[in-house]
């Protein structure tokens, strides 16, 4: 087997004996470390494959001006950027194929930010000090894969730390060697659709009617990190079609709270920028998700409250922000270049927000309601129907809806 190229990203001047015992453990499989210093401060003459002077010229800075003129920021976003440049070139050149990333605060902010950069499906690690933390902002909506060092990285890979490097080490190599990739053979026939377990049954009959006729089905979970990478993924061209079934997301971006809020702004934009067939439901609009009891704000305490699970609450939405989540979607979808269906199942969009649900409240949803069909353009059909959002017939419906589209489009 011939050996594979996997970056090693940290800052040598703290992390050197870290990073040549990745680098050990690498050549032990027969494969090449590549090591790069996102440390501003190392001294010059570092034996690396990328120096950190070469890190900050990549993203337009010499190094000594950077540590001179940038604050702690400026320097952190220079490196990191940095990192990323060389790893998109050594991927465009086919010259790597893992990255593997370790450090404490600073450089998991600096690794995981260029690891950001390499496509879904690329086998990445993070090893990171504060990975028991919050770690949405290390991770994004890729795929990064991130282990807690448990120990600190510090003067050396000691009984615990050697023990974790090892097995990142060997995650990435067998990612590296056995690992799949991405493939979408054929674009046309590839289909997007969103879920939350709310509308999960709804989601698996839209996906057995697609896959039936012959179409490649990409759920993706509501969640904040799984609509944002839907979004770029449709911005790459992935997809020939997207039921947005459960736009939930959406609600909590223009609230500006939940544990949902997209790891990017934009949620239903990408579809109607691109042109792609989409159709558009609403499940999930009528509430708000947040973690555990305790996490959820006060101010909202007071609001109809439905716990999914002891680590997931489900907040009713207000009528006031269902008005806003539906002007800010009728505008998105109002700038839409290619074939657009709004389908509304009258008799619930999720469990919870139905009839007899815990969560249900009439007048919210009726108030959206009327301001979509207000503000939404009269090109843009709104079909409504006497089901559930989970029943077949409403799956049915939104699956003929798209097809139609598509083929109308191709």
């Amino acid at each position: 087997m011939k050996g594979k190229r996997i970056a090693i990203i940290g800052t040598y001047d703290t992390k050197a004996l870290e990073m040549r015992y990745v680098a050990e453990r690498i050549a032990s499989y027969g494969h090449e470390g590549i090591l790069i210093d996102a440390g501003p401060l190392t001294g010059p003459g570092t034996p690396v494959h990328y120096p950190n002077h070469e890190v900050a010229r990549k993203a337009g800075w010499e190094l000594e001006r950077l540590v001179k003129e940038g604050n702690r920021e400026t320097i952190m976003a220079a490196m990191a950027e940095g990192v990323g440049a060389i790893l998109l070139e050594l991927f465009a050149g086919g010259s790597l194929e893992g990255a593997i990333g370790m450090g404490g605060n600073q450089g998991s902010a600096i690794a995981a930010t260029a690891m950001r950069k390499l496509p879904i499906g690329f086998p990445k690690v993070l090893v990171s000090t504060v990975a028991s933390g919050n770690i949405r902002p290390y991770v994004g909506e890729t795929d990064l894969m991130v282990m807690f060092s448990v120990s600190d990285l510090v003067g050396g890979p000691n009984p615990v730390s050697r023990s974790i490097l090892g097995n990142a080490v060997a995650a990435i190599v067998g990612m590296v060697e056995k690992g799949e990739p991405i493939r979408i053979t054929e674009r046309s026939r590839t289909v997007a659709l969103t879920a939350l377990g709310n509308t999960e049954a709804a989601a698996s009959r839209i996906s057995a009617l697609l896959k039936e006729k012959g179409y490649e089905v990409i759920t993706f979970h509501a969640s904040g990190a799984g609509g944002t990478a839907m979004e770029d993924l449709i911005e790459q061209g992935v997809f020939g079609g997207v039921i947005d079934l459960t736009t939930h997301e959406l609600v909590e971006e223009v609230v500006g709270a939940g544990a949902y809020v997209p790891v990017k702004p934009g949620r239903l934009t990408g579809a109607p920028a691109k042109g792609v067939p989409l159709v558009v439901s609403l499940g999930g609009l009528e509430y708000l998700c947040f973690g555990p009891r305790e996490t959820i704000p006060r101010r909202l305490r007071k609001r109809k409250i439905y716990m999914h699970n002891p680590l997931n609450a489900n907040v009713k939405a207000s009528e006031a922000e269902m008005k806003k989540a539906a002007y800010e979607l009728a505008k998105r979808l109002n700038r839409g270049r290619g074939p657009i269906e709004v389908l509304i199942p009258l008799r619930g969009w999720s469990v919870y927000g139905a009839p007899g649900g815990p969560l249900y409240e009439p007048e919210g949803n009726e108030a959206l309601l009327r301001t979509l069909k207000k503000k939404l353009k009269p090109s843009i059909p709104i079909r409504e129907l006497d089901c559930h959002i989970n029943d077949q017939a409403f799956a049915s419906a939104c699956v003929d809806a798209l097809l139609r589209m598509m083929e109308k489009q191709a």
